[in-house]
């Protein structure tokens, strides 16, 4: 039963553990037990990557969206300079240091189990999170900002917060990759599937607000892409910022 439960929870990122306690009402995500979900890779013989896809049947996710960034161009900038906001499991970092070897990685995760591990498990800076800015992170200096799995539940000041933060740290040219639940990703089904489901959290966000933050007199828009989330699907974006700003 435990295992159906956890199969069912995996589309949201979430998973079923002990002295667990999950609202159904409320607009805030539980998290999985950074030390239970690598003891358990570990015993498996897997990454902590490939775990949690097993785990919550979505073998392949990650490397679908780092494969369409590659596609998108997200990965030409040699030894960038990467910033990830809302790190997680590390099961993106851990692709996009492979592909693109990064000089300096800075990691922005909430969670201080996790955050303690991936600082212990790679070479990167984890900073102090306060779950709407990048304010340990210099100003102009990041070649690759990216997130995922962020801006579907953040609250909606929270998000547009984030993005002023972008703009401050990215570098001429930088990458920025997120993705977002937009009116694309809200079909009349959709809507009724998230509608009759139990869960709250997820948060619209409109594409008029992103393209103000995201001006194409400052961005350029590199393309877009959907990722499966929840009861539907998310919409990434990939801009990079313009010479002439």
């Amino acid at each position: 039963m435990k295992k159906i439960i956890n199969s069912i929870l995996g589309l949201f990122n979430l998973r079923l553990i002990k002295a667990t306690y999950f609202n159904n009402n409320s607009n805030n995500l539980s998290y999985i037990s950074a030390k239970e979900t690598v003891n358990n890779a570990q015993k498996e013989g897997l990454s902590v990557c490939d775990y949690v896809e097993k785990m919550w049947d979505q073998k392949g996710a990650t490397k679908n969206v780092i494969d369409n960034m590659e596609k998108l161009g997200a990965f030409e900038i040699t030894n960038p300079i990467v910033c990830e906001i809302g790190t997680g499991t590390g099961r993106y970092m851990e692709k996009v240091i492979k592909k693109c070897n990064p000089k300096r990685y800075e990691s922005y995760e909430t969670a201080k189990d996790w955050a303690e591990w991936l600082d212990m498990e790679y070479d990167i800076i984890s900073q102090e999170t306060d779950g709407c800015s990048l304010k340990n992170t210099e100003d102009k200096s990041i070649d690759i900002i990216h997130s995922h799995g962020v801006f579907v539940y953040l609250p909606f000041f929270d998000s547009l917060r984030y993005f002023k933060e972008i703009g401050r740290v990215a570098s001429k040219n930088a990458i920025i990759v997120f993705d977002c639940i937009t009116e694309d990703c809200l079909d009349k089904k959709t809507m009724n599937d998230w509608l009759n489901s139990a869960y709250n959290f997820p948060r619209l966000l409109p594409e008029k607000y992103i393209s103000d933050f995201f001006p194409s007199t400052k961005y350029k828009l590199l393309g877009n892409f959907f990722t499966p989330y929840g009861q539907g699907k998310s919409k990434y974006f990939v801009f990079q910022r313009s010479d002439h700003y």
